[in-house]
């Protein structure tokens, strides 16, 4: 049970009875005040409760919240999704953004109806390119997501794209001739407001190959699925069902962490049952399985964090009671 005390660093208690080795334990987190949102900046994972922010620091075995004085993030340029989110490339891009709000999408799974009808993205020598979309899509999503897709040593950039009467897409941007353009699409799902959400991107075969996961309809199919860079086109590579990484009508896009939870040097995907009452360990070497399955002692409702650990990564979730839990293994 959660105890709301007003302290700007707070001590977790987390005190459990031994276990197995290799075990998954859900371990309470005394929080000052309600849980809200979770989201990793920098690398570093912080809480929002009951209005202010805190960092949630590991040592060892032992986890700290320390109060963060100043949550500044970077400002948007103008004309940005004013709740998109920027983010930072490793090759040629600086930077990419959502731009040029526009309401002829009516859908609102994301908390309104504004969508981005355009993406920018800026170089590393200050020069800028937009993708815009015609008017039959919008950029249904809140923040590019910059990774070499292709595998040919350069950025891509993977966004949800939606069709006004198709659906949605995965769509990777990538540069043809020095141009950025839509390079790959996903099928769309097939009808309005059918919406999918990316639940990671990285080497999830063990094969030196990006794999990109995503949710198809998280609201109400569930199903994880893995798509590859083959033949110069994304292709389905596996599939597992029952999983939710979105609440519908919530910014929170990032219900699922990727990490390596079973020690075999590849990334696995942590990420909350449809019914979003169990956190599921789920992994695509050599083959789609499941690794663990822990039970969670309210529904999943915030964004999850990812807390490094010298055995096993550390999962920080909101639950809707307001509480805030890690999800553990103990060796």
């Amino acid at each position: 049970m959660m105890r709301f005390r007003c302290v700007a660093f707070v001590c977790l208690a987390l005190t459990c009875a031994s276990a197995q080795a290799g075990e998954w334990r859900v371990r309470p987190v005394n929080v000052p005040a309600r849980v809200t949102d979770i989201e990793t900046v920098g690398g570093q994972v912080r809480v929002l409760a009951g209005g202010l922010w805190y960092a949630v620091k590991r040592a060892g075995d032992t986890f700290t919240l320390a109060f963060i004085d100043d949550p500044a993030l970077p400002k948007l340029p103008d004309g940005a999704l004013p709740d998109g989110h920027m983010a930072a490339g490793t090759h040629e891009i600086a930077r990419a953004w959502l731009a040029e709000p526009t309401d002829r999408y009516d859908h609102g799974a994301l908390g309104d109806k504004i969508e981005a009808a355009a993406l920018v993205i800026e170089m590393r020598d200050g020069t800028r390119q937009t993708v815009r979309l015609k008017g039959d899509a919008v950029f249904e999503d809140l923040k590019p997501r910059i990774a070499d897709v292709t595998g040919e040593g350069h950025d891509e950039i993977v966004l949800v794209k939606s069709y006004l009467k198709r659906g949605s897409a995965l769509a990777v941007i990538g540069a043809r001739k020095g141009k950025y353009e839509i390079v790959a699409e996903t099928p769309p799902l097939g009808a309005p407001h059918r919406w999918l959400d990316p639940a990671g991107i990285a080497d999830f075969t063990g094969d030196h190959k990006i794999g990109i996961a995503l949710v198809r309809e998280p609201h109400l199919v569930g199903s994880l699925e893995l798509w590859g860079w083959r033949d110069n086109k994304l292709q389905k590579l596996a599939e597992l069902p029952d999983a939710a990484n979105h609440i519908a009508g919530t910014r929170a896009i990032d219900m699922a962490v990727v990490g390596d939870f079973d020690g075999d040097n590849t990334p696995d995907i942590a990420i909350p049952s449809l019914d979003r009452t169990q956190l599921r360990i789920v992994s695509f070497a050599p083959r789609a399985r499941e690794i663990a399955r822990i039970a969670l002692p309210a529904k999943a409702a915030t964004n999850l964090g990812l807390i490094d650990g010298v055995t096993a990564p550390a999962v920080a979730l909101g639950l809707a009671d307001g509480s805030l839990i890690l999800v553990v293994r103990d060796d």
